[in-house]
């Protein structure tokens, strides 16, 4: 049988039909007993006739008046983008042209695999005003994903027919990742903990590379501080100060490759690693830096050069909004020449992966250890939840024993290889999926703090 999605015949009739409505079923019902009770007294043929007669003549009323007066009238309403999984609130406005209260029945056409509060809404509209329908919508995945047409079930003034009908009003909607960290960033709740801090931190994170002012020697300060011109000049001991760099550049580097694509509950770990970008980029682009982003999977999918300001901010979220994994292996080789072919002055770099990559893909350390002559490299990882349960399991029977030496183990080679990095002077970031951006974005102010860059 053909669905009535593929029948064009039997979609215009799902879109434009009359049905009788609930009151026109109860007269009939009432006109079967009427006649049955008439039938009792020799009355039932004249009864049954006049009585249809008088149904027919008001359903053929409302039929006219239904088709004067038209239809409602839908539009749909929403945000300008929606957030992966939040709750994002969509609008449906019905506007009622006829002179009657009219009560309808109202579908959306929402993407698939959407998850909706309410999928009917039912609404009673006085004549010639508006009214406002409002249902939310959680998307379970980044990218682009439509809405098509809005339904609806219109009862007469009489209730004795009900018109169903439907706008064509198909609607392209991009659906963001988690948003909450780079609106945190753009309020300024971050540059107000650092400012808070700032204060504590001049002894032992570093003074900085940029010079900022002269003042008068104190005796806290270090000789090498002293700015001889300027003591000759004033005829008293002048100091430099100085203020971590500004406009300094950031490459952020996204693997997309197969394991990224794996799912802890509802999000991948590419979600998460989106996510935590967006926001190291936005705290970036807030203190002034230069921010690149270079995508990749076995080749490279997205670039985005360096750039400062908001409206760079949004060109990087437009860019990754809708990357998704690729099955196939990352190819590490073609993003680190890529990122030395680009940036050829000292780059803080970070590089969101899965920690099984640090810890099995020789070819990946290879080429950090190659970019750490110029570079400062930061690997931002997450730590693996099923991991992490296996390791706290309590085993009951052999295979369980098995299970959890074998996470045990891993466990092990991870710690040990990050522990390397370390070693190394590599800047390494593993916590928990639901904590990667705010870690991230902390471990950035960090560097900054102590002018490693």
């Amino acid at each position: 049988m053909t669905s009535s999605k593929r029948s064009p015949v039997r979609y215009r009739f799902r879109d434009n039909a009359w049905l009788p409505g609930p009151r026109l079923f109860a007269a009939l019902g009432f006109g079967l007993v009427l006649t049955l009770a008439a039938a009792m007294v020799g009355l039932h043929d004249w009864t049954a006739l006049v009585f249809h007669l008088a149904l027919t003549g008001l359903v053929i009323e409302e039929f006219r008046r239904m088709r004067r007066h038209g239809s409602v009238q839908l539009t749909r309403e929403s945000d300008g983008f929606l957030e992966l999984g939040q709750s994002n609130p969509i609008r449906i406005h019905v506007y009622n042209p006829a002179p009657w209260p009219v009560t309808c029945v109202v579908k959306d056409d929402y993407p698939e695999g959407f998850q909706l509060d309410r999928r009917e809404m039912t609404v009673t509209v006085p004549a010639g005003e508006t009214e406002t329908l409002v249902y939310h919508v959680r998307p379970h995945r980044r990218g682009r994903h439509s809405f098509d047409r809005i339904h609806v079930r219109q009862r007469g003034p009489m209730g004795l027919l009900v018109r169903q009908q439907a706008a064509v009003l198909p609607e392209e909607k991009q659906v963001y990742p988690l948003l909450k960290h780079v609106r945190r960033v753009r309020g300024g709740v971050y540059k107000r903990k650092l400012s808070a801090t700032g204060p504590h931190n001049r002894h032992g994170l570093g003074r900085g590379s940029e010079f900022a002012h002269i003042r008068d020697y104190v005796p806290d300060d270090e000789p090498r501080w002293i700015n001889w011109t300027a003591t000759a000049r004033r005829g008293k001991l002048a100091t430099n100060v100085y203020q971590p760099e500004q406009g300094q550049h950031v490459a952020i580097l996204l693997d997309c490759g197969r394991i990224m694509g794996v799912r802890d509950g509802e999000l991948t770990r590419l979600d998460r690693a989106v996510e935590a970008a967006l926001a190291f980029a936005a705290i970036a682009v807030e203190r002034g830096d230069q921010v690149s982003l270079l995508a990749f999977s076995s080749q490279v999918k997205k670039w985005v050069p360096p750039g400062k300001g908001a409206p760079h901010l949004q060109r990087i979220i437009e860019a990754v909004y809708d990357l998704e994994p690729d099955y196939v292996e990352s190819g590490y080789r073609t993003a680190m020449e890529s990122l030395a072919f680009h940036h050829k002055r000292r780059t803080l770099v970070a590089l969101f992966t899965d920690a099984s990559n640090l810890t099995f893909a020789d070819e990946l350390i290879e080429h950090i250890r190659v970019l750490q002559r110029r570079h400062l490299i930061m690997t931002v990882t997450m730590e693996d939840p099923q991991l992490q349960r296996e390791c706290n399991l309590r085993p009951r029977e052999e295979k369980e024993v098995f299970r959890k030496a074998i996470a045990q183990q891993v466990t092990e080679e991870r710690d040990e290889r990050l522990k390397a990095l370390k070693r190394r002077g590599v800047i390494t970031l593993n916590v928990a999926p639901d904590q990667l951006a705010e870690q991230v974005i902390h471990s950035f102010l960090d560097i900054k703090n102590r002018s490693l860059l």
